[in-house]
C-alpha cells in the first residue's frame, strides 16, 4: 500500500506523531523518512553546503544511497529553514501585517470578543515590533564647525574665520565689502592694507 509523501501528510499527524511517538498515527515507513529529513535539517544547520549534508547524512544513515541522502537533504531544505536560509526580515514583516489585517478585520466587528482578539493583537504587535532601537548620534554633529571666508589675490589666499569676522576693524569690513561688492579685483598691495587695518 502505497503512502503520501511526507510533505503531503498533514500538519496535524505529524504532530501528534512528535508530540507523542510511541503512540504515532504515522505509518511506520514515514515515521522513517519524518526522522531522516529531520536529522537532515539539523545537519544542514551545521553544514549548509548540500553535497556536505548528503555525505554526513549517508555517515549517520549508512543504509541509505546516495539518491535518498540527497532527496532527503533537497525535501528537508524545502521543508526546514535553516539559519542560513531563514530570511527573518520577510517573516517579520509578514508577521506584523497578518496582525494589523488582523486587527482591521476585527475592527469592523464592534462585538466584546472582537474588542477583546483587537486588544491581544496589539500586545502581540508590540512584542512583534519590540522596542524601538536607540537613535546613535553622530558624534562631529556636536564639534564645532567652523566656516571660513577666502579672500585671494592672484596667489595669495586669506582665510577669514566667519566667527571672528566681527572682530575686524571697521575700515576692514567696509574695504572687504567694497571689494565684494564691486567686483573690481585688488592688488597684493590692496589685499595687505585692508589686512593691516
Amino acid at each position: 500500500m502505497p503512502y503520501p509523501a511526507i510533505d503531503e501528510a498533514s500538519y496535524e499527524l505529524i504532530k501528534s506523531h512528535i508530540l507523542n511517538p510511541d503512540s504515532s498515527p504515522l505509518p511506520l515507513p514515514q515515521q522513517i523518512l519524518l526522522g531522516r529529513i529531520i536529522s537532515a535539517g539539523k545537519i544542514l544547520d551545521k553544514n549548509p553546503i548540500a553535497k556536505n549534508a548528503v555525505n554526513l547524512l549517508r555517515a549517520k544513515y549508512p543504509e541509505i544511497s546516495f539518491k535518498t541522502a540527497t532527496r532527503d537533504i533537497s525535501m528537508a531544505m524545502r521543508l526546514f529553514n535553516t539559519i542560513h536560509t531563514f530570511d527573518y526580515d520577510f517573516w517579520h514583516s509578514w508577521l506584523i501585517n497578518d496582525i494589523v489585517a488582523n486587527i482591521a478585520k476585527c475592527n469592523t466587528d464592534g462585538s466584546p470578543t472582537a474588542r477583546k482578539t483587537i486588544a491581544l493583537e496589539h500586545a502581540n504587535l508590540l512584542k512583534a515590533i519590540g522596542e524601538k532601537p536607540a537613535y546613535v548620534e553622530d558624534p562631529t554633529r556636536l564639534e564645532k564647525q567652523s566656516f571660513y571666508i577666502l579672500i585671494q589675490n592672484n596667489n595669495t589666499s586669506v582665510k577669514v574665520d566667519v566667527e571672528n569676522l566681527h572682530k575686524l576693524p571697521e575700515a576692514t569690513l567696509r574695504e572687504i565689502n567694497r571689494i565684494v561688492f564691486t567686483g573690481k579685483e585688488i592688488t597684493e598691495a590692496d589685499a595687505e592694507e585692508i589686512f593691516k587695518t
